[in-house]
């Protein structure tokens, strides 16, 4: 019996103490990598990964080349039509899913579970990748909903992914640009309305 009762407190002081929370990131170092050059020599896609988790540090480099904020005026690693900056960035592995807000520099905990699959949409070699990075167009951040405007934000997502793809090849890591997803299933998901649509994704990884 007293077993029992010992079993039940644990469970309820894991109820209250073992609930996923935001991840606050190290600062992204400024220093590192491959000149410029080298870095455009190196860049290739690929589709194989090591299925070791990034580094935090690794991780929020990452996340500060897509959309990091590099200036005192707010704006970004990542330019956008009239600095909008209506690009979101989301982050899928294995744990969870979260949102990267670049202000606090933390991940911001969205839903539980490996997710993935939505996101790989049948290509399941996407599903080996620790990280998948998914980037979001929210229209009311830029203000207008018209066809020429969602063609402008398509643009801003391709340069966020262009920085992420330039930022893995001059640091050794494997991802590759991606536009096929299951778009209803992570809007449902994520909780997002018919402003705002997932555009492009890259898994990242390890060399393996």
């Amino acid at each position: 019996m007293k077993q029992i009762l010992l079993s039940i407190v644990a469970v309820m002081l894991c109820a209250g103490s073992c609930v996923a929370q935001d991840v606050k990131l190290p600062e992204p170092q400024k220093e590192g990598g491959k000149s410029v050059v080298e870095t455009l020599w190196n860049r290739a896609s690929g589709n194989e990964y090591s299925d070791r988790m990034l580094s935090e540090q690794d991780l929020s480099d990452l996340l500060f080349a897509a959309v990091g904020i590099n200036r005192d005026n707010g704006k970004l690693t990542s330019p956008t039509a009239g600095n909008r900056q209506e690009i979101r960035l989301f982050v899928f592995t294995k744990q969870g899913v979260y949102e990267y807000l670049n202000a606090e520099n933390i991940l911001r905990h969205v839903v539980d579970g490996d997710h993935r699959d939505i996101v790989a949409a049948h290509q399941d070699w996407v599903k080996t990748a620790p990280v998948v990075l998914l980037m979001v167009a929210d229209e009311a951040k830029f203000g207008r909903s018209d066809e020429h405007s969602k063609v402008v934000m398509g643009v801003d997502a391709g340069i966020v992914s262009e920085n992420i793809n330039v930022f893995c090849a001059g640091t050794g890591l494997v991802t590759r640009p991606r536009m096929s997803m299951d778009a209803p299933a992570i809007k449902e998901l994520l909780g997002l309305d018919d402003t705002q649509t997932p555009l492009v994704n890259n898994p990242v990884g390890y060399p393996k």
